[in-house]
């Protein structure tokens, strides 16, 4: 009998055809490939990230992922088998799962005003928000965030206004929610589109963590806005450096007022407002 053993891991790549497949929580980050979550740690010894763990529950591709804001133990993942799972990083197993999601759950986010709560979406919507743990567990439906005219490409909840969402869409707009306001579906489409059939998704949607109102939102061809979520105005474009960049992925700069991070397929650029 020969037996063989193992001498090495040739990690899987990230997936390129989903949005929310990376994320990152204190010293450690996770991104997923097809079937399988890879999970990294940082070696404070050496300074460098190692391989935590391999989560490969899913059976059909995973949608996204999203680490929870309030417990850097927990994150969530989602697959094209209507599956929502909640992952232990510490112990590495199954927290709780969902199965069953009324269509795939395309985008996946954490509730922040809410410790044990995870919103999830299909193309079209609605935004259902599931309760997995404590007196209140269960799904609910979002009053108002359905019945959208284009696919949602993303959603981001608002770190400090309660309740308040932003959805980017296929055809470059935006749908916003917040309890008490009108909702706006649809709006803040790039100027170049208004009054057009095109489309233009949305890949990349962040609130500024030092304002309560201001977004960031790049188009996939019309580049980078700063947008007021109060006014629904732009404040702000941000022209790519050629007609053939484009914007993947971005993230703000908590210590550094005005500056963000964008990363495409294979650039970064580091963006700063000048006021």
């Amino acid at each position: 009998m020969v037996k063989v053993k193992q001498v090495g891991l040739l990690a899987a790549g990230c997936q390129p055809w989903n949005k929310d497949v990376c994320a990152a929580s204190g010293d450690r980050f996770a991104y997923c490939a097809t079937l399988a979550i890879y999970i990294y740690q940082l070696d404070h010894r050496y300074n460098e990230f190692k391989l935590w763990a391999i989560m490969s529950e899913h059976k059909k591709t995973i949608t996204a992922i999203s680490w929870c804001p309030h417990n850097q133990d927990l994150f969530a993942s989602a697959s094209t088998e209507n599956l929502v799972i909640i992952w232990n990083v510490i112990e590495q197993k199954i927290a709780a799962k969902l199965h069953n999601t009324k269509g795939i759950p395309a985008s996946l986010s954490w509730c922040w005003n809410v410790g044990d709560a995870v919103a999830f979406a299909s193309h079209r919507g609605p935004l259902y928000i599931w309760t997995f743990s404590g007196p209140e567990t269960g799904v609910m439906v979002h009053n108002e965030a359905h019945s959208f005219m284009s696919d949602i490409c993303l959603f981001r909840w608002h770190p400090k206004k309660k309740g308040k969402v932003v959805f980017g869409h296929t055809d470059g707009s935006l749908s916003l929610f917040q309890p008490g306001c009108k909702h706006q579906k649809h709006v803040l489409k790039p100027e170049s589109l208004e009054g057009t059939d095109e489309e233009d998704p949305i890949t990349a949607l962040e609130w500024d963590p030092l304002s309560t109102d201001y977004l960031l939102v790049a188009n996939l061809r019309n580049g980078i806005r700063l947008v007021d979520s109060e006014s629904f105005s732009c404040i702000t474009a941000f022209n790519l450096p050629s007609a053939a960049a484009s914007v993947q992925c971005l993230a703000w700069v908590p210590s550094a007022p005005g500056m963000f991070i964008t990363g495409g397929k294979k650039i970064f650029f580091i963006y700063i407002m000048v006021t």
